[in-house]
């Protein structure tokens, strides 16, 4: 760690290159080693942009999550890739980080900046929130401070100091007191309202994440904290404008990494092109979700031409276990299949850290588990597919006719008579069926749907619930399959410099230090009842 651990001198320079013309802002020449906040915060929220939503978003979480489809390589294949586990690491703390870390650093003793080194402790705190879900165990506050030997934090003090954080700095920004530029503030503008409303709900985020009960969670800390933001809901995401998105820009060095690999340079990748997933159709197509016309286009050649038509994630792998069934992925090109929405293939495409949908099932699932104060839980699950429809420009009456479909409309069962297979994959051992009175099941469902590219926060929802059904990965290198990894190992440059911190943490993780050692706030792993393991 102490060797990625770079000196703000240098922070100035590399982030000013790594930002280049993604907004100008203005430093003070006579003094370059304390860079101005306006400028680390836009760095910051660029590098995590591209982080999350960039390369990590395209080779680990699109095979893991199941809305979009990646193609070969280790990660994709359930396996991982030590260059790249590192690479993952470093930018974490590095590139998105390190930027806030400095704004905290420098400028925490100076009244002038109090409300935006709140603000930098929030967003640290988010970027935090996301490596302890990806690793478990992980450097926090020592991470950054470039000390010898870089002391790790159990996973589950992770949440406890993150969620004591986010509960000051809520309660401590003031609505009256400076702010970051409407330039340099890529996500609110400089709203302080809004930066308040992002870490309250961010504190619910991470309550409900750790909501199962022990040993994989802490629902008593959770149910405190609930109970808490319930207080002050007034203070949580109630309106779309609230949202925390950002988007790309539109110059080669600020676009969105999907588009540079799926659109700019289409016939160099043409033949790894990562596509729509067969997991999303048959969650949305029987459902006439017209939010399907959002994330996928129709198949513009092959034997589906003109209809949504997803690759597994094991690139039409499976066939093992089909039981005479015929393979329609047999011989297909990516091109034969769906490919990604328009939207998310923009240059200037949004990348949404959190959202107004999301803040709903979140309530919805609080008031489900008789922690929030409104008990209708129903009244948020609605509301959040309502805020979905609507970030996606579809009409009020489309969100009207979905919420009234069987399956959809709360508490009713999936009308699957004499179509049953619209509900499943292809080998028919996994479906989108919602059966009468499930409505953990619906509000998951919703949410999963909500959060299509956010391939972290789709992940974890994977893990903490095992309500959705998906197929494991059968195109692993050993032969056999592989059902969604639990983590990513820790990184190979950490074993070589931190080796008795990484022993720490490992110890901690009760297991050993692989893809498939569950992580504590997660479900553990739910055989699928159609195959021998």
């Amino acid at each position: 760690m102490k060797q990625q651990i770079i000196i703000i001198a240098l922070i100035a320079f590399g982030l000013l290159s790594c930002t280049k013309n993604f907004e100008e802002i203005n430093t003070d020449p006579n003094k370059p080693v304390k860079v101005q906040p306006d400028f680390l915060l836009t760095t910051s929220i660029f590098e995590t942009m591209n982080l999350f939503g960039g390369n990590m978003n395209r080779v680990v979480f699109f095979n893991y999550t199941h809305h979009f489809s990646g193609f070969q390589g280790n990660f994709q294949r359930y396996n991982y890739d030590l260059n790249e586990d590192n690479t993952y690491w470093r930018a974490v703390y590095v590139q998105a980080a390190q930027p806030v870390n400095q704004i905290i650093v420098n400028y925490k003793n100076d009244p002038a900046y109090t409300n935006r080194v709140m603000i930098a402790r929030i967003w640290k705190n988010y970027i935090l929130s996301n490596a302890v879900v990806i690793w478990g165990s992980v450097p926090t506050e020592g991470a950054l401070l470039g000390t010898p030997s870089v002391p790790y934090t159990k996973e589950q003090d992770v949440y406890v100091n993150v969620l004591a954080d986010l509960k000051n700095l809520t309660d401590s920004l003031s609505l009256t007191g400076d702010k970051y530029t409407v330039n340099a503030d890529k996500i609110f503008g400089g709203d302080l309202l809004k930066w308040k409303k992002f870490a309250n709900t961010l504190r619910l985020r991470l309550a409900i994440r750790i909501s199962n009960d022990a040993p994989n969670g802490d629902p008593v800390l959770a149910k405190r904290v609930v109970e808490e933001v319930f207080q002050t809901e007034q203070y949580t995401m109630k309106a779309q404008t609230e949202t925390a998105a950002a988007n790309w820009g539109t110059t080669s060095d600020t676009w969105s990494p999907l588009y540079d690999r799926a659109v700019y340079n289409y016939t160099a990748n043409k033949a790894t092109i990562p596509v729509t997933n067969e997991s999303l159709v048959y969650h949305m197509a029987p459902y006439n979700d017209a939010r399907l016309t959002i994330y996928a286009q129709p198949a513009k050649q092959g034997p589906q031409t003109g209809t949504y038509f997803g690759q597994n994630i094991s690139y039409g792998g499976g066939s093992t276990y089909a039981n005479g069934l015929t393979n329609p992925h047999t011989g297909l090109k990516q091109d034969d299949y769906s490919a990604i929405g328009e939207r998310f293939l923009k240059p200037d495409a949004e990348y949404v850290f959190l959202s107004y949908a999301e803040a709903c099932f979140l309530k919805a699932e609080a008031a489900l588990k008789g922690w929030w104060g409104n008990p209708n839980a129903s009244q948020y699950y609605y509301e959040g597919i309502d805020a979905s429809f609507n970030r996606y420009g579809l009409t009020v009456t489309q969100a009207s006719n979905y919420k009234n479909t069987p399956g959809i409309k709360w508490s009713t069962a999936s009308d699957t008579v004499g179509r049953s297979a619209q509900f499943k994959d292809w080998l028919q051992i996994c479906s989108s069926y919602i059966p009468a009175g499930d409505n953990l099941r619906q509000i998951v469902m919703q949410h999963w749907l909500a959060i299509p590219g956010q391939g972290v926060d789709a992940w974890t929802l994977i893990r903490r619930t095992r309500l959705l059904e998906f197929q494991p990965q059968f195109a692993t290198y050993d032969g056999t399959y592989a059902y969604v990894p639990n983590r990513l190992p820790y990184p190979s440059d950490e074993l070589q410099t931190n080796i008795g911190e990484v022993n720490k943490a490992i110890g901690w993780l009760g297991g050993a230090d692989n893809l498939n050692t569950k992580l504590w706030f997660a479900l553990p792993v739910k055989k699928n009842p159609f195959l021998p393991f």
